[in-house]
């Protein structure tokens, strides 16, 4: 299998993983293990990411994921266990902007297979992190008696579909 077969069947098995775990249709909706346990695999798959970025003599990011990436996850889960929604909606933007700081200084690196390979892992987290959104709003429309139209694209129906056609090119 070469690098490609591999960034492809890992990119499908993922977004399977987010469909099978981030329905958002109201009658199996995302639950709260299952944004506990999805957020734990993030953490475990950023974790593994630290060594391909010492790989890529990039140690700022590496500090930078370990110093904010992780306790940022860490604290969206424990904010996830607890049921906080309000806390975990702001945890989960602080773990996206501080995604989309590594995302950024990693595209400023010089092209070679092991930043695509981060860039994949991040784009793989960003997907699985639609999961754990799907649970926060579900939660937050619950808390304000908001309706979910059940006929509406969600956000996370529109992010596996990208991630699926960006696997075909």
């Amino acid at each position: 299998m070469n690098r490609r077969d591999m960034i492809v069947t890992t990119s499908l098995g993922l977004a399977g993983l987010a469909v099978g775990t981030g329905s958002s249709s109201p009658s199996c909706g995302v639950s709260k293990e299952k944004a506990v346990k999805v957020t734990g695999f993030v953490i475990d798959i950023v974790k593994e990411a630290t060594p391909l970025l010492n790989l890529l003599n990039a140690q700022d990011l590496t500090t930078t994921v370990e110093a904010k990436v992780i306790p940022a996850l860490e604290k969206l889960k424990s904010a996830l266990a607890a049921a906080d929604i309000p806390a975990s909606s702001s945890m989960l933007d602080n773990v996206r902007s501080v995604l989309r700081l590594v995302g950024d200084a990693l595209l400023n690196l010089p092209p070679s297979a092991r930043r695509t390979t981060i860039i994949g892992i991040l784009g793989s987290v960003s997907m699985l992190l639609l999961t754990v959104e799907a649970f926060v709003k579900s939660e937050t429309s619950v808390a304000t008696g908001a309706a979910t139209p059940s006929g509406a694209d969600s956000t996370l129906d529109k992010a596996i579909l990208k991630g699926f056609e960006a696997t075909r090119q």
